[in-house]
Order: structure tokens, then C-alpha cells, then sequence
């Protein structure tokens, strides 16, 4: 039997609501992946006037909005690489199109946007065959991934941009790109 204090036992029958309220708004502001030339989350968060021109300018339609009802990430642009690719377009347009100021233009080639890993398990290298299918994907003369005795590695160049994750040959893909 556990002994519990008369307050422990309220917590566990009680949800504390401001608890609730605190890891809501510490979820809402913890970083996202967002376009290129992001502000801080907190600053990106109230300069950001949720227009859309930024996903509009994006030749490769990998900028996402947030949906309805999620607070005040709501209809805020963020990136979603698993699904749709960073391309690290020439110029970043979509910088360019935000008025705002919550993307900013920069001098850089690329945006680190995380870094992948390999699942070595369902990595068909690291299983026996040759693949290599993930390497030389990476934008702008990049090198994420290298080959390290027929096998992928993943370099500390890598910034997550997640083109190799749709060209693994596995089901589920052997690569990830973990969550900030």
C-alpha cells in the first residue's frame, strides 16, 4: 500500500488546471520548425500576423499551417520535412514574402531545421545489401550523409532537411527526423 499524502491523493483525483495551462503554453512555445529566417519562437509567435504569403511564395508547397484550435500556434506557418522537403530554394522566397518581419532574409544556403538519424534495424545497408538511396541528397553541395563501409552515416553538416527519408527504399523509411 502506498503511503500517499492527504494533497497527493487531491492531485491524483483533481487535475490541477493551472499545471495544465503551464504545459499547454510551455507546448505552444517550445520551438517549431519553422521557414527560414525564423525569429525565436516567442518573437516568431507575436510578430507572426498568420497571413500565409510565406506557404504562398514556397515553390515547393513544404510550408504547412498549423490548424484551427491550437492555441496560439493557430494558422502560424511551420515546416513539416517528413512530409514535404525543404528544398533550401535559391533566395528563399518565402523570407522575402513575409511583411512582418517574422521571417527574416539571411545570407545563408541553408536552415538547420534538426538532424536526421538512421534506424539501423530497417536500414537495408546495415542489413547486408548495398543501398546508399539516401546519400547525395542533401541541398546546396551539402554533406549529411556519407557512405562509412557501405553503410550511411549521418555528418554533424546535416540540417535535417528529411530529402533523404522519402527516397529510402524501406517501409517504414530507416531514417527519422526526431522532434525538436
Amino acid at each position: 500500500m502506498s503511503d500517499l499524502t492527504r494533497r497527493q491523493v487531491f492531485r491524483k483525483l483533481l487535475p490541477d488546471t493551472q499545471d495544465n495551462d503551464d504545459r499547454a503554453a510551455a507546448h505552444e512555445l517550445a520551438p517549431q520548425r519553422r521557414p527560414p529566417g525564423a525569429l525565436s519562437e516567442r518573437d516568431f509567435l507575436s510578430t507572426c500576423t498568420r497571413c500565409g504569403k510565406c506557404a504562398e511564395a514556397c515553390p515547393e508547397s513544404a510550408i504547412f499551417a498549423f490548424a484551427e484550435g491550437t492555441g496560439v500556434l493557430a494558422r502560424t506557418p511551420v515546416l513539416l520535412p517528413e512530409q514535404r522537403p525543404c528544398t533550401m530554394c535559391a533566395g528563399f522566397p518565402c523570407t522575402h514574402a513575409c511583411e512582418d518581419g517574422a521571417l527574416r532574409p539571411f545570407d545563408g544556403r541553408t536552415w538547420r531545421l534538426g538532424r536526421v538519424q538512421i534506424r539501423t534495424e530497417h536500414c537495408l545497408a546495415h542489413q547486408g545489401p548495398e543501398c546508399g538511396a539516401c546519400v547525395g541528397l542533401c541541398p546546396n553541395e551539402i554533406i549529411g550523409i556519407t557512405l562509412t563501409a557501405w553503410k550511411p552515416q549521418v555528418t554533424d553538416a546535416c540540417i535535417g532537411c528529411a530529402r533523404c527519408i522519402p527516397a529510402c527504399p524501406t517501409s517504414p523509411p530507416a531514417i527519422e527526423l526526431p522532434p525538436l
